[in-house]
């Protein structure tokens, strides 16, 4: 093969120049391809930009149009309950003024202030039977106060007007106390005369709707005399040798009704105050240095008009205005495209956050338990002078004025010195013995009334200190079967039964089942009790457990459901989480706003629709979401697993989801064949029959206020 021939400079630098032009053509052409792709991509970007700007309007358009629809029913059912309930109070207001049964107008300042002084001064109605007669009254009368302050608006009812209703509460309080010790001083003044035959010792029983009162009067002296029971009340008592040898009397006085826990600073659950930090303002500048400040920024314009631009600058300026042009038109088609307002929806209020109840560990925290079955009084007084009879006359020793006398009774067992006192040397103080004043037995029959669903705590009034206590109780015991709860206690007083307030919660699950139109029933598993909550119309009842006697009493009455919370919590099934109870249950906290919403939007659904818990509720991490099971439900009989869907709602969309409750994984996908809505009241309508939505539209806004009242007072969604 015959060697290449050499190549002259000439040609070297030739083939160089030409490599040279033909790698700027390919770079050119790639960046022009480059810039064209850019470009291209940046088209892309914004049409896609521009699609999604388009949905997203169209979204906000519809959930506009939807929340409007929403809100304009939800008003009108507001409205028409307004109304309702503003004639429900001219005509209570009526009644009342119209009532001729004599009993005074506890509003009127004057009326009720006449009647006090006049049952004050009347001391010749002090007999038992009187008395109990006119506490009747005046417990009715202490009722329509508390449901004044409750049922009024708070537009309605000034500052002044709630402090002079609780005032008179008080008073009438007050009144009832006194009849109820200058009746019992009565008994114990007559005590010889009511003497039983058997035992020479008072033993006085007398029981009424609202209160039970019952009296052992020490006459005999009797040593043997270890206990006595009181059969009306179910509670049996020990009398100690120191009050066997001495002139007492023991009264029990079992009222239906408890006027101190209100005055106890834990009654009422204590919100956190936010210490807010003001801000340090800055050093304002002087007039002067703002005056120079001022007349700089004038002159800035001025000199910049004047600096001259070169032939680049303008050349830059030319190419750049076309461009900029473009760049204004797309900003304002932009614009355009968001001038579409978002549908204004409440803030989600802060967490709030409560106060601890710092107190010695044996004051009882009124937030985490209830009192049931009442309060009951178990008193030690000292029984006044006895008639004597020498021979034809009859002599009674008179005190001025007539008061019955407390006895002050410690068990030694509390006033022991402390360890640390003995073992220093000191010595008892002398004559003192520690079998003088042991604690006091008692044995009690639990009210028939109400479910213990645990062994309940006992507590005493602190009278000064305004609180209850544990302490001063010791050998408490329980036996189930037969309901008798048996302590000793070291002092005599008030006393009152507890229950965990939370023992029920978290609930295990909850289903909300429609009947027919404007009927359903709630039942909810709670920790320990299953129960069933009948809704029809604007009145509610508790139709489950139907095996427990003790809510015999309340089972299947039909009541508002402000009344069936409070007869429920009087019985001891307390279902109602306070706004501080997440301080004492377990939960994960849900953004309320969409539970609210959603507790509404159920009650307007509820006619045709069953709502259920979700297990993905509380495995959520998030507290925006909130998740639960639906299904159309128009036969009344129960659904089937295949027939529920899970549906999940945030603060601006609802939607029935892919997953069910029995799926290994969560997912957040469409169910097949629906879309996402604004809210639950619209994705229903858009899924259900016209079976359904007749049933809907026709529900009452009497049936659908009750509904909602109970969800909100359960707070299903969220203790759960």
């Amino acid at each position: 093969m015959p060697p290449k021939p050499k190549l002259s400079k000439a040609e070297k630098e030739k083939l160089k120049a030409e490599e040279d032009l033909r790698k700027a053509a390919e770079e050119e052409e790639l960046k022009a391809k480059q810039e064209e792709e850019l470009k291209e991509k940046k088209k892309k970007e914004k049409e896609e930009e521009a699609e999604k700007k388009k949905r997203e309007n169209e979204e906000k358009k519809d959930r506009r149009v939807e929340m409007t629809q929403l809100n304009a029913i939800l008003q009108s059912n507001r409205e028409a309950l307004q109304n309702l309930h503003n004639e429900r109070r001219k005509q209570m207001k009526w009644n009342r003024y119209m009532r001729c049964d004599g009993s005074p107008d506890p509003t009127n300042q004057g009326e009720i202030n006449t009647y006090i002084n006049l049952r004050m001064e009347d001391t010749e109605h002090d007999d038992i039977e009187s008395v109990f007669k006119a506490s009747e009254l005046d417990t009715k009368l202490i009722m329509e106060l508390n449901f004044l302050l409750e049922d009024t608006p708070p537009e309605e009812i000034t500052d002044r007007e709630k402090f002079l209703y609780n005032q008179i509460k008080e008073e009438l309080q007050a009144l009832i106390k006194k009849k109820m010790d200058a009746a019992t001083l009565r008994l114990l003044q007559e005590a010889t005369d009511r003497a039983d035959s058997e035992t020479f010792n008072l033993q006085f029983e007398h029981k009424s709707p609202d209160v039970c009162l019952s009296i052992w009067g020490n006459l005999s002296k009797n040593p043997r005399i270890k206990s006595f029971e009181f059969a009306k009340q179910g509670l049996t008592f020990e009398i100690p040798r120191v009050l066997c040898l001495s002139d007492c009397a023991i009264r029990v006085l079992d009222p239906k009704y408890d006027h101190y826990s209100p005055t106890c600073k834990s009654f009422y659950p204590r919100q956190k105050v936010k210490k807010v930090e003001t801000p340090v303002e800055e050093a304002k500048p002087e007039e002067g240095e703002e005056n120079k400040e001022e007349e700089k920024k004038e002159e800035e314009p001025e000199e910049k008009e004047k600096e001259p631009t070169d032939l680049m600058a303008a050349l830059a300026e030319l190419e750049d205005g076309p461009k900029e042009e473009e760049e204004e038109t797309e900003k304002k088609e932009e614009e355009k495209e968001e001038d579409i307002e978002e549908y204004e929806e409440p803030k989600t209020p802060e967490p709030l956050e409560w106060e601890d109840f710092e107190e010695d560990e044996d004051v009882v925290d009124l937030r985490a338990n209830d009192i049931v079955g009442g309060v009951f009084h178990f008193d030690l007084m000292a029984l006044p002078p006895q008639p004597k009879t020498m021979n034809k006359w009859i002599v009674t020793r008179l005190v001025d004025p007539p008061e019955i006398e407390y006895i002050d009774y410690v068990a030694d067992s509390v006033t022991q010195m402390p360890k640390e006192n003995q073992s220093s040397g000191n010595t008892p103080v002398q004559g003192e013995k520690r079998d003088d004043k042991p604690p006091i037995g008692i044995a009690m029959k639990l009210p028939s009334h109400v479910l213990f669903s645990e062994e309940p705590l006992i507590a005493r009034w602190d009278y000064k200190k305004k609180y209850w206590r544990q302490d001063g109780f010791t050998d408490m015991s329980y036996d189930e079967d037969n309901r008798i709860f048996s302590f000793k206690t070291a002092y005599f007083g008030l006393f009152a039964l507890l229950q965990d307030s939370h023992l029920n919660m978290p609930f295990q699950s909850w289903e909300l089942r429609p009947h027919k139109t404007n009927a359903c029933v709630l039942t909810i598993i709670a920790a320990i009790v299953e129960v069933e909550i009948e809704i029809k119309d604007a009145m509610c009842c508790l139709s489950k457990p139907d095996d427990r006697p003790e809510l015999d009493g309340i089972r299947n009455k039909w009541v508002t459901p402000k009344e069936l919370i409070t007869i429920m919590k009087e019985a001891g099934i307390n279902l109602f989480p306070a706004d501080d109870s997440s301080k004492y249950v377990s939960i994960q906290n849900k953004n309320p706003i969409v539970t609210n919403w959603m507790y509404e939007q159920m009650a307007l659904l509820s006619s045709a629709m069953a709502f259920s818990w979700s297990k993905w509720n509380s495995e959520m991490d998030t507290s925006d979401k909130v998740l639960f099971q639906g299904s159309e439900a128009l036969e009344d009989e129960p659904l089937l697993e295949e027939d529920w869907g899970v549906y999940m709602a945030t603060k601006k969309r609802c939607m029935k989801l892919n997953c069910t409750e029995f799926d290994e994984e969560f997912s957040e996908d469409y169910a097949e064949g629906t879309t996402f809505r604004s809210n639950l009241y619209h994705t229903v309508l858009t899924q259900c029959s016209e079976e359904a939505k007749e049933r809907i539209l026709n529900s009452s806004y009497q049936y659908v206020d009750c509904v909602e009242q109970i969800l909100k007072a359960t707070k299903v969604l969220t203790y759960s």
